[in-house]
């Protein structure tokens, strides 16, 4: 007879597997199924189902579909409540669903709330005896984000520090923090620093997913972002042109990181001259924005005042 919570944990691993190669609305599908065993066999408040919940809202993150990622954060984090600090499990999944919902909430400018939950994870993390460095590496980056996109530098910079000197600079793991670095130091206008952190982040991707993944594209289009601002525009053309090709092939059509790239590609036409070509990605990058995130805001109030621009010339 076959176990349903192993028979869920292996359905789990596929969806991740699915993820990875690229198929990453499959493995919603994979992951789905996943949860349904596990609700089937364990009660509505099985640990098991919280781990399919987690799953699915960072399915549902990595997507850009942040009503569902939030709801299945929300629904792992009542069933983590009544834990134990004595039942590691549990523990560890209340971080992941706290770590879900504050990268959504992050998504949608609630830094405050984004912070807390940041905070909440983090203290429970490091109180653990699991040895994983990538689980607190990536709860600083998030919060890390918080801190940059709400002008707090310094602290930014030393989260994001202290989680490379967690995972080591050269695994394959340190590529997000890398990544972090990089957006940091084009923030700051450190463009030679900013260049290296985005290549090194990008060498490690690729050799990690290869270059047609949707990760090794969003580090691209970082490299591409800084060297438009150092002024090698056709170099950080072509890498535009690259990254949203990807992104474009095995993102769905409403995805944030395609609209970030657009944004920033209209950027990089505007200031080669190219009025109309900068119109028509800053629209798309509007239109996906409005959609995915709503029409208040603050980055979909930025593109509107950015496409009135191009239009009134």
């Amino acid at each position: 007879m076959i176990d349903p919570i192993a028979e869920a944990r292996r359905r789990l691993g596929l969806a991740r597997r699915f993820y990875d190669e690229g198929r990453a609305e499959e493995a919603v599908v994979v992951a789905e199924t996943a949860l349904a065993v596990v609700e089937h066999a364990g009660g509505p408040n099985h640990p098991a189902i919280a781990g399919a919940c987690i799953e699915l809202s960072l399915l549902h993150e990595r997507l850009s579909q942040y009503t569902k990622s939030e709801r299945y954060a929300r629904r792992a984090i009542v069933i983590t409540e009544e834990y134990s600090r004595a039942d590691e499990t549990l523990v560890r999944l209340r971080v992941k669903a706290l770590g879900c919902l504050a990268m959504v909430e992050r998504v949608r400018n609630r830094f405050g709330s984004s912070e807390v939950l940041y905070r909440s994870a983090l203290d429970l993390a490091e109180n653990g005896t699991w040895p994983h460095p990538e689980e607190l590496a990536e709860l600083m980056c998030g919060l890390g984000a918080v801190y940059l996109f709400s002008s707090r530098f310094i602290e930014a910079e030393a989260l994001y520090r202290q989680a490379l000197d967690l995972v080591g600079s050269e695994k394959a793991t340190s590529a997000v923090v890398w990544h972090h670095l990089a957006e940091l130091d084009l923030m700051l206008s450190r463009f030679d620093t900013g260049e290296s952190y985005a290549r090194r982040a990008l060498l490690l991707r690729e050799a990690a997913l290869g270059p047609n993944h949707a990760a090794t594209a969003n580090e691209r289009a970082m490299l591409a972002a800084v060297l438009a601002r150092q002024g090698n525009l056709d170099m950080a053309e072509k890498l535009f042109r690259k990254a949203i090709s990807t992104f474009e092939r095995v993102l769905p059509p409403n995805h944030y990181d395609l609209a970030v790239a657009c944004a920033d590609f209209g950027m990089l036409m505007a200031a080669k001259g190219n009025i109309a070509a900068a119109g028509r990605l800053t629209q798309r990058a509007l239109d996906i924005k409005t959609k995915i995130l709503g029409r208040n805001h603050p980055e979909v109030r930025q593109a509107v005042a950015d496409l009135t621009r191009f239009t009134a010339r």
